[in-house]
């Protein structure tokens, strides 16, 4: 219904994407054809018609389309002539200032017509230090786009105060009229959004400061809010939970740059953490707008010092909670026990629901399904307090830990995603996360992997992670993953970030569990190889060393031990072994270090089987860290402060 006056139009293509003059460009004409027509010099505003509203929303989507399409398929950050900058504010003030003024504009009572309580609402509005007056007769947009910065953003606190107050109208509605409107305001809050990403991936920094001054601004805050909380209390139809998404996106973007003292404005002085408590826990919410709370609460985490943004989302949870318990009293009479969720419970209690939720995960529409995004980001968020977590997580007692039950919930959650099939990106990159929050169980934990075989599943991890890394490289010195896109040259932090959490996970449990040793050995070590490999080496070792060497034996290579430089066998670039040794030599430390302690603990920590499957020249480094070959101290790439083995790197 609520796209019933949007004929279809467009369909996104990864081909022919405009360059950034070429959006400049396309995006001024959108504007002007909207506010001036006759492309004459006075602007047209008594006129603008639904068939002229709706031709706008068409031109806008499709300007967003091409620019969605642009972040998904580049390769790196769109790049702005500085040349531009003044025409880029300038259509940056053009664009905020046409969504001012079609809240101006239109009929606030009808749009949300009614489904707002005002006792209950969270977003509210002190009175402004100005008079009304001087924003309330303020109708046309030619007096909207000349104004002062600082006045635009006093209109957008005004505006902001006006729809708050908004209630339902007794007249009936004028479907048409306002379902076209909303998806205007929509579309528009839609376009500031990429406007803002747009600018900011850009590598010129002066162009992004200079044209977005308009949008960075508390005005932006109270606006955004207010229509969040509107349009995601009128959950009825889809196009208003499109309008709360889109408000919840540009809410995002104007909080997520770096110093932001917008986000402090949004998530403390605005009680923006009482309203994302209480979506939160709405079960009626769409998808889309559940991923772009869940980032909230993502940025939040990531941005305050000490759990301050966690503990305000726990009382605003707390406070919800109780609110909706006592609702429920009233209405069936009888007292509830009160039973109170914090964050962590409400994350892992959603992402159950997106894992175990129908239909099956992942979903075949990944636009409209976004369980998917919302599982990823919810594990990048348990794995970011997974060091305030991790002493609960190692505490096996019952008694002693009120978070064991929660721990344990999460344990089972953990092993069913392991499950997950890799033949989907979205499923792959759930997986790949889910390994590194194992970095925080406890060793206990590896029996329960044991029982249920997820041992095999994160070695099919490994396996796709290593052949990302080391085999899809192109000539350029970049890599497009097994599922499409693209990282970073050799032994970037990509990879490591890539790599390290498998690898530390493997050596954990592959330390601390002999039968898990076995599987990874079993893996990485076919039978077939080592019978290559244990021929191969009787027929090279002096007879006295063909089963076992003293650790003096072997020094710098020489005495009776093995002295091949490369692995004995030569195993086939395919092989999983080929891959972890390619690692042994990466640029990277912390990948070239923990893939050669996970090959020095499949080879019993025996250096003479370490050199025979590894070759002297990749499995030196390791050698020398563990005392079997002196390497000189100019040679040496660890140094202080530097963690060498796979247990400091964790307890860092």
């Amino acid at each position: 219904k609520s796209l019933l006056l949007l004929p279809t139009t467009t369909t996104t293509t990864t081909a022919n994407i405009p360059s950034s003059s070429d959006q400049i460009t396309e995006l001024q004409c959108c504007l002007q054809s909207f506010h001036n027509p006759n492309n004459d010099n006075d602007y047209d505003d008594d006129t603008i018609t639904i068939q002229k509203q709706i031709e706008f929303i068409q031109s806008l989507s499709k300007w967003n389309e091409e620019l969605e399409s642009q972040f998904t398929t580049s390769s790196s950050s769109s790049s702005l002539d500085e040349k531009n900058e003044e025409q880029i504010k300038q259509i940056g003030i053009e664009l905020y200032s046409t969504f001012l003024w079609l809240l101006q504009s239109s009929s606030h009572d009808n749009l949300f017509s009614g489904r707002r309580n005002e006792q209950t609402s969270i977003v509210t509005f002190t009175s402004l230090p100005v008079e009304k007056n001087k924003y309330g007769d303020v109708s046309s947009y030619q007096e909207i786009v000349t104004q002062r910065k600082e006045d635009m953003e006093q209109l957008a606190m005004y505006l902001a105060s006006i729809l708050s107050q908004s209630s339902s109208s007794s007249s009936s509605p004028k479907e048409v009229e306002e379902t076209t409107t909303m998806q205007l305001i929509s579309e528009l809050l839609r376009t500031m959004t990429n406007f803002i990403r747009w600018i900011m991936s850009s590598k010129s920094n002066s162009a992004a400061s200079k044209s977005l001054t308009a949008f960075l601004t508390k005005g932006t805050i109270c606006l955004s809010l207010t229509l969040l909380e509107l349009s995601a209390s009128s959950a009825e139809t889809e196009l208003n939970q499109q309008v709360a998404r889109n408000a919840s996106v540009l809410l995002f973007r104007t909080t997520h740059s770096k110093p932001n003292p917008l986000l402090q404005y949004f998530w403390i002085t605005k009680n923006g953490y009482k309203l994302i408590a209480k979506l939160l826990l709405l079960s009626d919410i769409s998808t889309p707008l559940l991923f772009s709370v869940v980032r909230h609460v993502h940025h939040v985490v990531a941005s305050f010092p000490k759990r301050v943004g966690l503990d305000l989302l726990n009382d605003g949870l707390r406070d919800q909670q109780l609110l909706l318990q006592r609702e429920e009293e009233e209405k069936s009479h009888e007292q509830q026990q009160q039973v109170v969720a914090d964050a962590t419970t409400v994350l892992i209690a959603t992402l159950a629901w997106c894992i175990k939720s129908s239909p099956a995960f992942p979903g075949k529409d990944r636009i409209n399904d976004r369980r998917s995004d919302i599982a990823l980001e919810i594990l990048r968020i348990l794995f970011a307090l997974g060091g305030d977590n991790a002493s609960s997580a190692n505490n096996n007692n019952r008694t002693n830990n009120p978070h064991f039950d929660l721990m344990t919930q999460m344990g089972i959650l953990l092993a069913d995603i392991l499950h997950l099939p890799n033949a989907n990106v979205a499923t792959y990159e759930v997986k790949v996360a889910s390994v590194s929050l194992l970095m925080d169980t406890p060793i206990n934990y590896g029996y329960y992997l044991l029982a249920n075989d997820c041992i095999r599943t994160i070695l099919d991890v490994l396996e796709l992670q290593v052949s990302s890394v080391v085999l899809e490289r192109d000539v350029s010195g970049t890599k497009s993953s097994s599922f499409g896109g693209y990282s970073k040259v050799s032994g970037s932090k990509d990879d490591a970030a890539a790599l390290t959490p498998i690898l530390i996970v493997l050596i954990k449990y592959g330390t601390a569990n002999p039968e898990i040793l076995r599987q990874m050995k079993e893996r990485i070590f076919p039978k077939e190889e080592c019978d290559e490999l244990y021929q191969k080496a009787i027929d090279d070792l002096p007879l006295s060393s063909s089963s076992s060497v003293s650790s003096s034996s072997i020094q710098r290579g020489g005495g009776g031990g093995a002295k091949n430089m490369s692995p004995i066998d030569n195993p086939s670039k395919r092989t999983l072994r080929y891959k972890v040794i390619k690692l042994m030599t990466w640029s990277e430390s912390n990948i070239k270090r923990l893939s050669a302690e996970l090959m020095w603990i499949l080879c019993n920590s025996d250096p003479t089987e370490f050199i025979l499957r590894t070759g002297f020249g990749n499995a030196v480094h390791m050698l020398g860290m563990r005392g079997f070959v002196n390497i000189p101290e100019g040679n040496s790439s660890g140094g202080v402060g530097v963690a060498t083995t796979a247990e400091e790197m964790l307890q860092q």
